[in-house]
């Protein structure tokens, strides 16, 4: 199993304070989780968790592990992070032609989240219904 995503759902099942309340920001199931942490816990060949009908608390070693285990996830995504915001952002223009209909229903909800995600970029939108010769429109 992929170790960084044992300790990613071990941490959140620690934050949430249940297998149930992990499985909204994980996007698992309540039996994909239990696999993950006991997975875990075998590989380790320490138990982390001590498990009732009505609650979840840490061991020792799940406590240490626990620690550990978020300044691990906190290092993995400084370094992604690091690497993500030094690429270079999309900037200039995105010149669009479409036709009107497909402008407004397919086009229309996705320019916000364009220009919130590419704040540097710029739009040129033309809809219209007519053929257009992409070379002489500059498009």
């Amino acid at each position: 199993m992929d170790r960084a995503l044992e300790m990613l759902v071990f941490c959140t099942v620690v934050d949430k304070g249940t297998f149930v309340g992990a499985t909204h920001p994980l996007n698992m199931s309540k039996a994909a989780i239990s696999h993950y942490v006991s997975g875990l816990e075998e590989r380790l060949g320490a138990r982390l968790l001590h498990r009732t009908t009505r609650r979840l608390s840490l061991t020792d070693e799940g406590r240490q592990f626990y620690h550990q285990a978020k300044d691990v996830l906190a290092m993995m995504d400084a370094a992604e992070e690091a690497v993500s915001s030094a690429a270079p952002e999309p900037v200039g223009v995105l010149r669009v032609n479409a036709p009107v209909s497909f402008g407004v229903l397919h086009l229309g909800p996705i320019w916000a989240e364009f220009m919130k995600a590419y704040p540097r970029g710029e739009l040129d939108i033309s809809l219209n219904d007519r053929l257009v010769d992409l070379v002489e429109g500059g498009v």
